[in-house]
């Protein structure tokens, strides 16, 4: 049976306005733009235990206004004070436009519960940010933002969800596992090819291998693993691949009305890094972009739901 996932059509107008007046006057840009944002959705289910999905939509991201102003390469000459040097007009930027066309097929079996979902968006006019002005021991960076040249996202994103073992009066054991391949790149630019874009790993996997008690007591290990990213959009320096490690304990009531948990991060203590500020070309060089993760930690959380 074919049955419609959703259909719809939507009219954007968006407006943006970007003026610097302080501490000197600078000039103003004002953009009023009208886009569209189709989408359609079918689905086939041949049983219940198996489906098969599709998606094809249009989305539409607009700039923010603080973008037209950190993305401007005019800036106030010598001798306006603390002025100097810092963005004096903003400048026009594009709306972000993307055609995303989504296959996918979920279901039930005896490996479990899955998801596994191929998607592929053309991009025009991304909004893409880059570091344009290093952090020094009183200034945080600047960071501008741009269109870029046509880019492509595409990729893959599986989930499992497997009962490995199970008795009565005593529990089960379940794996749950996610993994995701990004291939997010530039698609022919005149300068950096089809290089990756930064700030994204190819390859991310995670796993949590877990304990249920009937009376709502439950235990598990965990883990994530990513493999290196660039740190540019030159692809000159990649970050290191890691592996986190983790654990959770907890309690929740079998009313559904209260659970509290104990959660274990970076058991190892791994030094990673977590997030990057894309810098243009560092030319092979480790800059300092790279926000490092969350060292060994614990959290513990109680929650109530009062109905």
């Amino acid at each position: 049976t074919i049955l419609p996932e959703g259909a719809g059509m939507a009219l954007i107008y968006t407006r943006r306005e970007s003026e610097v007046n302080y501490p000197e006057s600078g000039g103003k840009v004002s953009q009023h733009d009208w886009d569209y944002a189709p989408r359609i959705g079918l689905r086939y289910e041949f049983s219940p235990q198996l489906q098969v999905y599709g998606n094809v939509s249009r989305s539409v991201e607009p700039p923010h206004p603080w973008s037209m102003i950190w993305g401007s390469p005019i800036t106030f000459p010598v001798g306006n004070g603390p002025a100097t040097g810092r963005q004096s007009t903003p400048v026009a930027l594009r709306n972000q436009t993307a055609t995303t066309l989504e296959l996918g097929t979920r279901g039930d079996s005896w490996l479990g519960q899955w998801d596994l979902a191929w998607y592929y968006s053309a991009i025009r006019h991304e909004l893409l940010s880059v570091e344009t002005q290093a952090a020094t021991a009183t200034q945080a960076p600047i960071v501008g933002e741009s269109n870029a040249s046509p880019t492509v996202h595409q990729g893959i994103e599986a989930g499992l969800n497997s009962l490995l073992w199970e008795k009565d009066g005593v529990g089960n054991v379940s794996l749950r596992q996610a993994y995701t391949f990004s291939d997010f790149h530039y698609r022919n630019d005149d300068r950096f090819g089809s290089n990756a874009l930064p700030g994204i790993p190819r390859h991310y996997y995670q796993a949590e291998l877990r304990y249920n008690h009937p009376l709502g007591f439950y235990a598990g290990v965990n883990t994530q693993v990513a493999s290196p990213m660039a740190v540019d959009y030159a692809n000159s320096y990649y970050t290191s691949s890691y592996r986190l490690w983790g654990a959770t304990f907890g309690y929740a009531s079998p009313k559904k009305d209260w659970q509290t948990w104990l959660d274990l991060r970076n058991l190892t203590r791994q030094r990673y890094a977590a997030t990057v500020t894309p810098g243009y070309d560092d030319m092979g060089k480790d800059a300092a972009r790279s926000t490092p993760g969350e060292g060994m930690g614990a959290y513990v959380g109680v929650s109530y739901n009062f109905r």
